[in-house]
């Protein structure tokens, strides 16, 4: 697949219990005579209360509809089968209603649907949407109702792509996103930082093989900022705060592996055609290359590595979202599904999910320390831990431009990074409304 694809009520949940407290009678007290001087009587233990066995509470009893509006196929919506019939094993009383709506009419479908309110409670889609259908009250914020440290166990930049104006406007289901990959036949060993992955891509550079081919897209190349100390942006405004000493380290970086003679590629597919054909020993690129790249190399040759130090790379997922037609039974039932699929048990399913394709689609679970057999998979996860949320706000439409051609002005025109990074803060801060 070519990288030219790229750039991609609320319920309070109370439990009342009632305590039943029976309070003491009282009687007036008799009158005594005052005793006659006795003997002490014998002590004597106390009996011994019985133990009694007590009954573990049921399950939380559940009723509504769930209704779910999604563009998924094959093995995904199998999976996702899998995932409402383990929910209805917990909850017998919800019952669910989905229906499949082609990827291209999906969104439109779904906010006229809502605007109206009907629709459905729940909607899988892009995470790109989450800001824009909040601000459109087409869907709600799931603060108040998220169970306590539900976020913390979700890959960190998963979740913060669904964090908006200190709201929670979605869950993330998976992981997909920027990577880092390496051909050990060539590079045996991972890079620790920017200047071990100079070195090693270096050494490894004989003849007609490289140690590395660079991707400097901005896509592929912005995760690197984060990893350095700067913030593209503030994600609820989309005000740039990249102009600053660590944005200059990030442009001073990537001229750094050019001038060490590692080649370098902007939004081509270059570096991956090299890497098939043997002639690349590292590139970065995307998920969506696995199976492509495994079937080139072999998989006993392919591995993810960790990011090095100063490094990543933006992580993506699709969400799935709580639609303000969602009330009452239906809405606490919908947000009930909702957690269970981020829950290991519903992510196992959603791992098995996947295309010839695409094997890896769906299937890279969002929860952190989840057991997965595949080893790439095992190895994404790891690299998606070191990852960046992908700034999902419509703002980030009149960041690429300017920041790719921030990058190549100092790649190919040996612009002084703080120069070229002023000329990209300038003409994003006149875009920003």
């Amino acid at each position: 697949m070519s990288k030219k694809f790229l750039p991609l009520i609320s319920i309070l949940l109370i439990l009342s219990f009632a305590l039943a407290a029976c309070s003491p009678k009282t009687t007036e007290a008799p009158v005594v005579e005052e005793p006659v001087a006795e003997e002490p009587a014998p002590e004597t233990e106390a009996p011994v209360a019985e133990e009694t066995e007590v009954a573990a509470p049921a399950e939380e009893e559940l009723t509504g509809t769930v209704t779910i509006w999604h563009s998924k196929k094959n093995e995904e919506t199998n999976s996702l089968n899998a995932i409402v019939i383990a929910f209805k094993e917990k909850y017998p009383g919800v019952e669910f209603e989905q229906l499949f709506v082609p990827a291209d009419d999906l969104r439109n479908k779904f906010e006229t649907a809502v605007a109206t309110g009907s629709g459905p409670t729940m909607i899988i889609g892009n995470a790109d949407w989450g800001p824009a259908s909040y601000d459109a009250m087409l869907v709600q914020d799931l603060t108040p109702m998220m169970t306590p440290g539900l976020m913390d166990t979700l890959n960190d930049a998963a979740a913060n792509s669904v964090r908006y104006k200190d709201a929670i406007v979605g869950l993330p289901i998976n992981l997909k996103g920027v990577l880092l990959f390496r051909n050990k036949s060539i590079v045996p060993e991972p890079a620790a930082d920017w200047n071990d992955l100079i070195a090693k891509a270096t050494a490894a550079t004989s003849g007609d093989v490289q140690g590395m081919v660079f991707e400097t897209g901005f896509f592929f190349a912005a995760g690197h900022l984060y990893a350095l100390g700067a913030d593209l942006m503030d994600t609820t405004s989309g005000v740039p705060t990249f102009n600053n000493e660590a944005g200059v380290a990030w442009l001073t970086a990537l001229k750094n592996v050019k001038d060490a003679g590692i080649p370098t590629v902007n939004n081509s597919d270059d570096d991956v055609n090299l890497f098939k054909v043997g002639k690349a020993g590292m590139i970065i690129d995307g998920l969506w290359n696995v199976k492509a790249l495994t079937d080139a190399i072999g998989a006993e040759n392919l591995v993810i590595d960790p990011w090095p130090a100063g490094m990543s790379g933006y992580v993506q997922n699709d969400n799935i979202y709580l639609t303000t037609s969602a009330a009452g039974d239906d809405a606490l039932a919908t947000y009930k599904f909702m957690e269970f699929f981020v829950s290991p048990e519903a992510q196992a399913f959603w791992a098995s999910a996947g295309t010839p394709e695409l094997p890896m689609a769906a299937g890279i679970p969002v929860v952190k320390g989840m057991e997965v057999t595949d080893p790439l998979a095992k190895q994404a996860i790891a690299c998606f831990a070191g990852g960046t949320a992908f700034p999902v706000i419509p703002q980030m439409g009149v960041y690429w431009d300017p920041m790719n051609n921030a990058i190549l002005s100092v790649l190919d025109k040996g612009t002084d990074p703080a120069v070229a990074l002023q000329e990209a803060f300038d003409s994003v801060s006149g875009a920003v409304k």
